[in-house]
């Protein structure tokens, strides 16, 4: 770990292997696993011992737990796939990810990206949606797609007086989406999960994601038909 960012970010084990994380930077760091990043059966990690992400979580920032200079954490890594995890305080852009290889040494396969049957699709790299901006018709469809190891959600900040809210994670208001996030990391768009939702008011509908918020912002514009070009 040196200054906010792990290094490498990205490294190959065999099944079995330890991996020591060590700060090398004056501030402190964690390293948490994303709970819903890891293998189904491979045991939770996080630097404080918790078993759980909600609970990593809850500890909060500034922690005892958290590992400061010249202290590490270490972990053995049983079970074969990939495994993405973050330092809590800085979680905005400090990710990595560990692969642990099979028992016979091949890679284990790419965890699987799924694309929703929608009438559209907006990417999530690490910092931005693509596209940003998007025209469609009233009662169509939008899905967004989140292919990376990083955490991100999509959630309103501005829509029509009389259109429906959206936020991943199936939220009724902007307050109670933020909420959650900080607490239960709920919302957060998976690799495996995708988030639609359909359009059926005209207007424009502003968004972002809630982690990202100074930087990954979106819009939906929603127009008749006779004006869509």
């Amino acid at each position: 770990m040196t200054g906010f960012a792990f290094n490498p970010e990205r490294i190959v084990l065999d099944t079995g292997e330890t991996l020591t994380w060590v700060n090398n930077s004056i501030g402190s760091h964690t390293v948490t696993a994303y709970e819903e990043r890891i293998p189904d059966d491979a045991e939770y990690f996080s630097s404080g011992g918790f078993e759980s992400e909600s609970r990593a979580r809850e500890d909060g920032y500034g922690s005892r737990h958290n590992i400061e200079e010249d202290g590490y954490f270490r972990h053995t890594f049983e079970t074969p796939g990939y495994y993405d995890y973050y330092c809590r305080p800085h979680e905005e852009t400090m990710v990595g990810t560990v692969v642990v290889k099979k028992p016979n040494g091949e890679l284990p396969a790419q965890p699987e990206i799924v694309t929703p049957d929608t009438d559209h699709t907006i990417s999530m790299g690490p910092w931005s949606f693509a596209p940003e901006s998007l025209t469609i018709q009233p009662g169509e469809s939008v899905g967004w797609v989140n292919g990376t190891g990083i955490a991100h959600s999509v959630t309103a900040n501005r829509v029509p007086p009389d259109a429906e809210y959206f936020a991943s994670g199936g939220f009724e208001s902007r307050k109670r989406a933020e909420y959650d996030w900080d607490t239960e990391r709920k919302g957060d768009i998976t690799r495996d999960a995708p988030y639609t939702h359909t359009f059926e008011t005209p207007g424009r509908y502003d968004y972002y994601c809630i982690l990202h918020d100074r930087t990954m912002t979106g819009r939906i514009i929603v127009e008749p038909e006779t004006q869509v070009q």
